[in-house]
Parts: structure tokens; sequence; C-alpha cells
């Protein structure tokens, strides 16, 4: 997962978000990789997989899987049909973002932005803001050993174990995270989190670019 778009469900006033510089913000050219972003962020938070678009909206999985990395432009057929298949106008999808100099989310307003991927609990910290290429959140790893995501992305990834026992593997090696420890990887290599105590783990992660889910 970068989960965290003005536009999406949670909004920025759900979220607890508020931002400063308005008068400086302006809106943000929408790239394919801003557009395959904001797609993957709106299917992940209605909890849908890309089979049941292609089941609802008659485009296909791998078709939609390539709007969503940036890799393919859609046409306006089949935009349409990804935004009904979401359930929302096709206008949404492309309209500009305006993004502010400073956001701020307050801790109490997190709780409304909460999103799931995979079996884990995932909540961005702050919005983005004009220029900026990072995301942060809180990630939440259920009991149980099986992996409760497995992805991968472009860019890096960083993250601490704030409570719990976590297992990082990247790629076919593994590692094990305790409290305070941390872990620093290139993201485009397939990593996956577990956790391997008896009480849910939690782990800060940054990510560059921002996750789009």
């Amino acid at each position: 997962m970068s989960p965290s778009e003005t536009l999406t469900a949670p909004s920025r006033a759900a979220s607890g978000t508020t931002t400063a510089g308005g008068a400086d913000a302006q809106p943000r050219e929408l790239t394919p990789r801003e557009l395959g972003r904001r797609i993957k962020l709106l299917r992940v938070s209605r909890e849908l997989t890309l089979k049941d678009l292609e089941e609802r909206g008659g485009i296909s999985a791998t078709h939609i899987s390539e709007i969503e990395r940036g890799k393919a432009s859609p046409t306006v057929g089949a935009l349409g049909r990804i935004a009904r298949a979401l359930g929302l106008p096709p206008a949404t999808l492309v309209e500009p973002t305006v993004l502010p100099q400073v956001a701020i989310t307050r801790a109490a307003g997190r709780a409304d932005g909460v999103l799931h991927w995979g079996r884990a609990s995932f909540v961005p910290l702050v919005a983005p803001v004009q220029g900026g290429t990072t995301g942060t959140h809180l990630l939440t790893l259920p009991i149980g050993r099986e992996p409760a995501l497995s992805h991968s992305h472009e860019g890096e990834e960083w993250c601490m174990s704030l409570s719990g026992v976590a297992e990082i593997r990247v790629d076919q090696e593994t590692f094990v995270l305790r409290e305070g420890d941390s872990i620093h990887f290139r993201a485009h290599r397939m990593h996956s989190y577990s956790n391997l105590a008896s009480n849910p783990a939690v782990l800060l992660v940054a990510s560059r670019p921002r996750l789009a889910i």
C-alpha cells in the first residue's frame, strides 16, 4: 500500500487532516502513474480485488493492474467501466488534485482513516503535499504467522516495529523485527509482512514514492 489521496474515502475532513499554505496550492497534473495510484486506492478502500473490478466493469484484471501501475493509459471507455465498477462518476477519476504546502493530521482523527489491505490494517499518517513523494503509515498485522500482506512497488521502503514481533520477507531473505528494530530496502523486490507473536504487531512504515495502497 499511496494510499492517501484527497478525493478518496476517507476524506481529509474525516481523517482529521488540516492544511496550511492553501493560497499556494495548485492543481497537480494527473500523470498515468498518479491516475493508477488513484484507481488503486479507491479500489482497495472499497475492499475490491482486481477480479472484482473485472467482473463489475467488464475490463480484464491484467489491464487494470497495468493501469494501476502506470504502465498503460486507459481509453475513455475503459475509464468509464472502471469508474462504474467503483460506483463513481468517471470525472472523479481524472479531476485534478489540489495539494497544500503543509498538511497536518490530528491523532484523534486517524481511526476514521483505517483501510484494509490483505489481512493488514493500514492507516495513512498524513495527507500528501505539493511536490511531495514520501508517504508514511501505520501497518497493523493481525495474529497469525501467514503473511498478512505481500506486494512490491517501485522505489524504497523503511519500517520500524513499534510493538510486537514482525517477520519481513524480502524476496527469499527473512528478517525479524522486534520493538525498536527497523529495516530499509528497495521495494521493487517482493516483500511480505507476518506476525510471529500472540499479539497484533504494529509497524511504522515510510515509502518513497508514496504508496497507492
